[in-house]
């Protein structure tokens, strides 16, 4: 691993952060940091080489840049590990709750992705919509999300009212979707 234990400096930096980041967050960070430490202390350990000891201490120094070559990152395990270790404070509300959200994004987004319609008709697609109604429809560029639009606002000036049908739209650009959503007219 090149290094079994953290420095004093990375685990303050562990215990200050771990409330606001991701386990994976924290070990990428902690990688970086360790790499960029790694890389400094190869190249004295590589220069100390060239100075004249004995063949045990150019053995053992040879070992040590092995070792640090090796280094390959910091584990989410490892920082659990540390973490029970530092006796870090638990993740704060903020955090959980954003993470949460993510998740539900994605798992949303799967969904959306899945029901999604490719619309060639746009006006006939959006007459087929009744009362709470809710579609997803794919948007392949910028025009083609103005052309929607502008096919809702002509729907909901000229057909809605008689229909008993207000649309409305959101942009979801992750996905390039479109939710439409039919709501009751109220006049």
């Amino acid at each position: 691993m090149g290094r079994k234990k953290l420095s004093p400096e990375l685990e303050n930096w562990l215990f200050l952060n771990y409330a606001d980041k991701t386990n994976q967050e924290l070990a990428d960070v902690l990688s970086n940091m360790i790499k960029k430490e790694n890389k400094k202390q190869l190249e004295r350990l590589k220069h100390l080489l060239d100075e004249d000891f004995s063949e045990v201490a150019k053995h053992a120094i040879e070992r040590k840049i092995i070792s640090i070559e090796k280094f390959s990152g910091i584990s989410v395990q490892t920082i659990k590990r540390y973490a029970r270790e530092l006796h870090c404070p638990k993740k704060s509300r903020k955090h959980l709750i954003q993470c949460n959200q993510e998740k539900a994004k994605a798992t949303n987004l799967k969904k959306w992705m899945m029901r999604a319609e490719k619309v060639e008709h746009k006006m006939e697609w959006l007459r087929t919509l009744v009362e709470k109604d809710v579609r997803y429809c794919v948007v392949e560029n910028d025009g083609d999300l103005k052309s929607f639009r502008v096919s809702i606002n002509r729907f909901n000036r000229y057909e809605g009212y008689d229909r008993g049908v207000y649309l409305t739209s959101e942009h979801i650009p992750e996905a390039s979707l479109l939710r439409v959503n039919a709501l009751l007219y109220r006049t």
